[in-house]
């Protein structure tokens, strides 16, 4: 196969099944976006947020009080219990994990498949796994791409943990107050690694990058006319 950009992310399927022109825009033109404001761009807050949730879970900081996660509360058990399951080295946070174009676990050399696990719990004697990704902001709209998340994450995770009986994986609405849950038993799991791969293919292989230019996809674009440096020749 050869590769218009060298590896991919959830992340970056999202944008080029959005928009294939963003993606060669940032990836193989290498544009630099426009400046954020950290002090209230909503990707640098819900970076904060991921840092801070990371050093608590570590020890490394006593609470959670540093946090503007709108509805906290509800989570601060679970993650209270996350900081124990990492003190006993039953669970991991923000490790990245780096799969091949044959789906076997790589280094960072060869990696096709660049996923961030924000938490990873792995209980070999109950032959169970679950991992968990923390979501800031708002989840309107964001049901389908969410689901989709869910789906290439318990996929990765019967990967890399072969002895797993089934798979647990939830995304975290810290300003919402709720979690999306999916279940699945391992054999479920490996199924939906066909559909990434013909996903994955056709952006890694992608010649033409062909624009979606509308108000909904150009909104929030770094290259759009509008939140973004008017890169985008066709931008609306």
């Amino acid at each position: 196969m050869t590769a218009a950009i060298p590896n991919w992310a959830f992340s970056t399927l999202m944008k080029y099944e959005s928009c294939a022109m963003q993606v060669k825009l940032a990836k193989i033109d290498k544009l630099p976006e426009k400046p954020r404001d950290p002090a209230t761009d909503p990707l640098a807050r819900g970076n904060r947020e991921h840092e801070l949730f990371e050093r608590y879970i570590k020890g490394e900081i006593a609470d959670l009080s540093g946090s503007t996660a709108r509805e906290l509360k509800p989570f601060l058990p679970l993650f209270e219990h996350a900081r124990t399951l990492y003190a006993t080295e039953q669970a991991t946070t923000e490790q990245d994990w780096f799969f091949d174009e044959d789906w076997a676990i790589c280094l960072r050399e060869k990696v096709w498949l660049w996923a961030k696990l924000d938490l990873c719990v792995a209980d070999e004697i109950r032959r169970h796994v679950a991992v968990v990704d923390f979501k800031t902001g708002k989840s309107q709209y964001k049901a389908i791409e969410h689901v989709q998340q869910l789906q290439l994450y318990v996929a990765i995770a019967a990967l890399r943990y072969e002895w797993a009986d089934f798979i647990d994986a939830e995304l975290w609405y810290v300003d919402e107050g709720h979690i999306k849950p999916m279940r699945v038993s391992r054999r479920q799991a490996l199924f939906y690694l066909h559909g990434f791969t013909q996903r994955a293919t056709k952006l890694m292989t992608e010649k033409w990058w062909r624009p979606n230019p509308n108000k909904v996809t150009c909104k929030w674009c770094p290259y759009g006319p509008r939140n973004g440096t008017g890169a985008c020749p066709v931008g609306v």
